[in-house]
């Protein structure tokens, strides 16, 4: 396996789609940013600020079902291309509503709602499209590259945003990531090339239980998304309460939770490029071990920083150590995946991801309001970091799974965990 970061981008195709990303994913973290703050600042709440990110991620426990359905009958390249047209036109939607002196936290989650269904339901072709976008070594430098584009935007993201509210106020800014999502279909639209699966027949339900089948049956698949799960659930949500514990705990502004979240991006960046070169050489099962323990002790830290510099510094950790977890355990899905079930099975991953999110969200969020945010981050990564040590006790061949040998006949059949 080559160890470059960056080697997938020799391709005409995956130039085309990671720079159109790029964008559109620094437009999806001016949003974040935007109304996260405008609502934290308007309630001080921390389940309302959490539910703005929430209405961000959680869809995905709901439309990318369907998604995946769609990507594994359809071309992906244009079922992913209406989608995109879908969330430019909600967003447009939000960024007018916005204009006209809305700030009802519930309207605007449930526009920000509607709009990220539509990109939950055309994620998976689009991650069902990328093992046929590069030859196979390649394919963990692909979701690295996803994973550089979403933090670069959450890089220039929230800086862009704070300038751009000042400049020409909160409706425009929104404005802007309508027109990336713009920007992103057009990219898909010079793909000229057909990503059309191996149709499968059967009803809905069984198409869908054909799905969860394949998943369940393919011991990486289902070890990677339950660790995927346990860390998404109580180490992750961290991301979505930057608003509520810079401004609450320390006083700091809407710049200053830009910096926050720019600086978990950096980490974020900069852990991706370094995992991608340590998978050559070392197992992904002991990466994952000691990522781990990292980022629960990352959390630990965030949780008892004493100034906004120790929680700058330890953001970048947790931003790095979260997307090593993340592009190992996920190409790793995409790796095992049966080719025809791809898309169901990409799906259930981003459903799990966007639930687990989501539930970790108003779990921690629950516990910042009811006692303080240090407790609730303490909490979360106390309970992540005795999850995964009870995860490997009960899965006993969870090395073998991740590192892709084969995995003893009963363990394949039950993948217990």
């Amino acid at each position: 396996m080559s160890n470059h970061p960056f080697v997938p981008l020799r391709h005409r195709a995956v130039r085309l789609l990671w720079g159109a990303a790029v964008i559109s994913d620094i437009g999806t973290w001016v949003q974040l940013i935007v109304v996260g703050s405008l609502v934290a600042a308007g309630t001080g709440s921390a389940v309302q600020t959490g539910l703005v990110a929430l209405a961000t991620f959680m869809p995905q426990g709901i439309a990318s079902p369907l998604g995946g359905l769609l990507a594994d009958r359809y071309d992906r390249r244009k079922v992913f291309a209406v989608a995109l047209v879908a969330q430019a036109t909600v967003t447009t939607a939000l960024a007018v509503t916005l204009g006209l002196g809305v700030r009802t936290p519930w309207v605007l989650t449930l526009l920000i709602l509607v709009g990220s269904a539509a990109g939950a339901t055309g994620a998976p072709s689009y991650a069902a499209m990328q093992p046929d976008l590069v030859p196979a070594d390649e394919l963990m430098q692909m979701v690295s590259l996803g994973v550089y584009s979403w933090n670069s935007g959450r890089v220039i993201g929230p800086v862009l945003g704070s300038a751009m509210v000042l400049a020409v106020g909160p409706a425009w800014t929104i404005g802007f990531n309508a027109f990336s999502f713009v920007v992103m279909a057009a990219a898909v639209s010079l793909v000229r090339r057909p990503f059309r699966p191996h149709g499968a027949a059967g009803t809905v339900r069984e198409r869908l239980l054909g799905g969860v089948h394949a998943m369940r049956s393919t011991p990486g698949c289902w070890h990677a998304l339950v660790m995927l799960a346990l860390f998404n659930t109580t180490i992750v949500p961290f991301m979505g309460l930057i608003p509520i514990y810079v401004q609450g705990t320390f006083d700091g502004g809407t710049g200053m939770v830009g910096i926050v979240a720019s600086a978990q991006g950096i980490g974020a960046i900069i852990g991706g490029i370094l995992v991608t070169m340590l998978a050559a050489r070392y197992g992904r099962s002991t990466i994952v071990g000691w990522l781990a323990i990292t980022v629960s002790a990352a959390l630990a830290s965030y949780a008892v920083s004493p100034n906004l510099a120790w929680v700058v510094a330890v953001a970048m950790v947790l931003g790095g150590g979260w997307s090593s977890m993340f592009i190992a355990l996920s190409a790793v899905i995409q790796r095992d995946a049966p080719p025809a079930s791809r898309g169901r099975v990409m799906s259930l991953m981003q459903a799990t991801l966007g639930v687990s999110y989501g539930s970790g969200l108003l779990f921690i969020g629950i516990l910042g309001d009811s006692f303080n945010m240090r407790v609730a981050f303490g909490a979360g990564a106390a309970i992540g970091l005795v999850g995964f040590w009870v995860f490997t006790l009960r899965a006993r061949h969870w090395r073998q799974a991740i590192d892709g040998m084969e995995v003893p006949t009963r363990q394949a059949e039950l993948a217990s965990c």
